[in-house]
């Protein structure tokens, strides 16, 4: 029976008077709070007990033999959304930082994990500010009276110089007639001096250069062939140059300096008594007026003197026919720069496949890519198919039969002489090949898929297995977008497919893609002979498997580019359990866009001057009479 509480006999009922649980927790906490508050207001209140200095009656004092505080390394953390601190906007949109639904912001702190915690939008990758592109100018006097076929042929060379300089890294300008009369030194020396066509083109390019200040000037025949850390490509990116160098052997060819170099050089020449005698412009100019360098691998030079020397082809078409042999020139000069892709990446191209299961055709537009860069260079069955260019003689031209080795890793390796071509999907689209179905919804998000598991396959050797996803995503960015990483690969997104400038990219006009009838292939005809085949290091799934991958590769695009707001929250659903994939795919879609924005804004600009010559597109009509000149 229960026991029966009372007073003063009188029954008392406890569980009358018993307040709610909830109430004595609140008691409890608020108890605890003041009785800690108590404490802390007491200790504080008590006075510092002075020190005195210990009495040592001629003593020693005891050593103190405790060991001292190590210092714990501090750990860099990345930045978290912190719930309770007040909104904050978001940062101004910069100019020319969007292109169709990609959107971007440049930043210094791209390294940061997560785009979102620096722009406060889920939708604006982060990324690197971009590095400022030197100069580097050549002169080209458009309002020559030339036959057509040679200009057009003159064309195609320039734009393969701009090509080549813009992969390294410049701004490839062209100056003309414009440039050389807006000089004030022009028009009184036309007045005073009647030179050689030759030495007054010279006198001209030299006068246009002096106009547009410190730089680089190059002929359209000196051309980049090196590595991007070849040491005097290095030099010249840095673009300041304290002196007016020369470099030996390549003459005219390449030359750098300030203004102040340029125009005392330019005053020293003209003040030679014995200028109009002179040949070329160098010959009026003192010789210390130069610094000379002697090195000079990473420029490749096609002088007359070396292509009559050296490529006796080219020399012999230049001799029946000059627009013939100029494009020929042109032909021969894009096959040396391919060669020396090809000698950089001697390791080869790897072409990147984390999930090898579900993914061959998701990669299919990389294999191609990296089929054409293994390919060797198309220059026709002369005698200079196989050659060097002038500045590697001892290079290793391309063998059909042994091409450059192309394989599909599951893992990224960082390699200097291993070119890496990686396909980001965004994880809608990862998620439909590997469950092989397009009714995806989420439950079977949430309860059958793993989390990011695209940058930790892709990053399983670089990192380990037990690395949190932020120090993953670091180093993918890393990977990407580093001055020196983004010379050695490219990354591409399967929903937006393969850029359409990839010759800027490279420095040169790749091999169009053929067709090959290798009956012995897995896949029957048209497909790579057995040389380019890449060595698989996954399963390769039949033709029925194969085809059902690409029809839900295009299912699962169109649906990553719906604007329905049905399909719009389980692509954001499928984002947010796959915070790290997204990630990534964010940020090579925005590098790869920024990249192609920033090339046609530029060359937009470039249309305007010497009647633009060297661009894909055609420039003015008119260039020749109303050329203008850069101010």
């Amino acid at each position: 029976m229960p026991v029966q509480h009372t007073i003063f006999g009188h029954a008392v009922s406890f569980s009358r008077y018993r307040p709610p649980r909830r109430v004595l927790i609140v008691l409890i906490f608020a108890a605890a709070f003041a009785i800690s508050t108590l404490i802390f207001a007491i200790d504080s209140s008590i006075p510092a007990i002075p020190v005195t200095e210990p009495l040592s009656d001629g003593v020693p004092p005891r050593p103190n033999h405790k060991f001292p505080k190590t210092q714990r390394p501090k750990i860099p953390l990345p930045s978290l959304p912190n719930p309770f601190r007040p909104p904050a906007h978001q940062p101004a949109v910069q100019a020319n930082s969007s292109s169709g639904q990609v959107n971007w912001h440049s930043h210094w702190k791209w390294l940061n994990p997560f785009s979102s915690t620096i722009t406060l939008d889920e939708n604006r990758a982060v990324l690197p500010p971009l590095p400022e592109r030197p100069p580097i100018y050549t002169f080209y006097d458009s309002t020559e009276k030339k036959d057509e076929k040679i200009r057009q042929a003159e064309g195609r060379l320039i734009l393969t110089w701009r090509k080549a300089w813009w992969a390294q890294g410049f701004r490839p300008v062209i100056l003309g007639k414009a440039e050389a009369m807006n000089n004030p030194l022009h028009e009184s020396l036309r007045r005073t001096r009647k030179l050689e066509p030759a030495l007054d083109a010279e006198l001209d390019r030299w006068l246009a250069w002096e106009h547009m200040g410190s730089g680089i000037l190059a002929s359209w025949l000196a051309l980049p062939m090196a590595a991007r850390n070849d040491s005097l490509l290095a030099y010249l990116r840095r673009g300041t140059y304290p002196k007016l160098t020369r470099y030996y052997d390549l003459g005219s060819g390449l030359l750098c300096g300030d203004k102040g170099a340029i125009t005392a050089a330019l005053k020293q020449a003209l003040d030679n008594p014995k200028f109009n005698e002179s040949k070329t412009f160098l010959e009026a100019v003192p010789e210390e007026a130069f610094d000379v360098d002697s090195t000079h691998e990473g420029v490749a030079y096609y002088p007359a003197t070396t292509v009559t020397q050296l490529y006796k082809s080219v020399s012999e078409k230049l001799e029946a026919s000059p627009a013939q042999g100029l494009e020929a020139l042109a032909q021969l000069i894009n096959s040396h720069l391919h060669t020396t892709f090809q000698n950089v990446f001697s390791k080869g191209i790897a072409v990147l496949k984390p999930l090898p299961e579900h993914s061959t055709a998701l990669v299919d537009p990389a294999l191609q890519v990296a089929t054409r860069l293994a390919e060797c260079p198309d220059f026709g069955k002369t005698a200079d198919h196989l050659s060097c260019p002038p500045n590697r003689l001892d290079c290793i031209p391309c063998d059909p039969h042994h091409p450059l080795h192309i394989s599909t890793p599951q893992i990224f390796r960082n390699a200097s002489s291993l070119y890496t071509i990686g396909t980001v999907p965004h994880p809608y689209t990862l998620v439909s090949l590997v469950s092989k179905r397009t009714d995806i919804n989420t439950r079977y998000v949430r309860r059958e898929t793993n989390r990011d598991p695209w940058i930790q396959a892709a990053t399983h050797e670089l990192l380990g297995k037990d690395v949190g996803n932020a120090p993953r995503i670091v180093k993918f960015k890393e990977s990407v977008a580093s001055e020196w990483d983004s010379a050695r690969s490219l990354w591409i997104t399967p929903e937006k497919g393969l850029p359409q400038d990839l010759d800027w990219h490279f420095g040169f006009t790749l091999p169009e893609g053929r067709t090959f009838d290798d009956k012995s292939s897995p896949r029957g005809p048209g497909s790579m002979p057995a040389g380019l085949r890449p060595d698989s290091e996954g399963p390769v799934p039949p033709e029925k498997e194969l085809r059902q991958e690409r029809t839900l590769l295009q299912t699962a695009s169109a649906a990553v580019k719906s604007t329905s707001r049905q399909q719009k929250v389980l692509r954001e659903l499928v984002e947010a359990w796959n915070l790290a994939d997204t990630e990534a795919w964010r940020f090579v879609r925005a590098y790869r866009a920024r990249s192609h924005v920033e090339r046609l804004k530029w060359e937009e600009e470039e249309k305007k001057f010497a009647g633009g010559v060297g661009t894909e597109g055609r420039g003015s009509g008119w260039g020749k009479w109303f050329d203008r000149g850069r101010r």
